[in-house]
């Protein structure tokens, strides 16, 4: 399936958007890529990526889309999964099984292994969700 809900590109259609839109994007692709099935669906200020579109599938990450200034996605990595990229949750910015944050500015890349990081995190909730 590989879906992506409509509401998250109405969210980030108007011109404030612009300059980060195509960041998000490319962030919302990697996060969708990790399987076949998995799914994002907004909320009011997040887009939550589950393991397939039921309505009780597990979250495996979140993006944060609260300003158009600046994009926090959060995984549910493991513990053995360091980098200095990725930190604490900021304020206001938890969510239930998530366990590392990566926040990026409009004139931030994405980080090489962020595709990685949605790999593992998918595996993580997946892993979990069979055990």
């Amino acid at each position: 399936m590989n879906q992506m809900d409509e509401c998250i590109f109405e969210k980030v259609k108007g011109p404030a958007w612009d300059a980060i839109r195509p960041m998000m994007l490319e962030m919302c692709n990697g996060l969708l890529s990790v399987s076949p099935d998995s799914y994002a669906k907004l909320t009011t200020i997040y887009a939550k990526f589950t393991l397939d579109s039921s309505p009780s599938s597990p979250v495996y990450a979140v993006m944060w889309l609260k300003s158009s200034k600046q994009i926090t996605v959060g995984f549910a990595l493991p513990p053995d999964i360091v980098n200095r990229s990725l930190k604490d949750a900021p304020k206001g910015m938890t969510y239930r099984g998530l366990t590392r944050y990566l926040s990026l500015g409009i004139d931030d890349k994405i980080p090489v292994n962020f595709v990685e990081w949605a790999r593992d995190a998918f595996s993580n909730v997946k892993g979990g969700v069979n055990e």
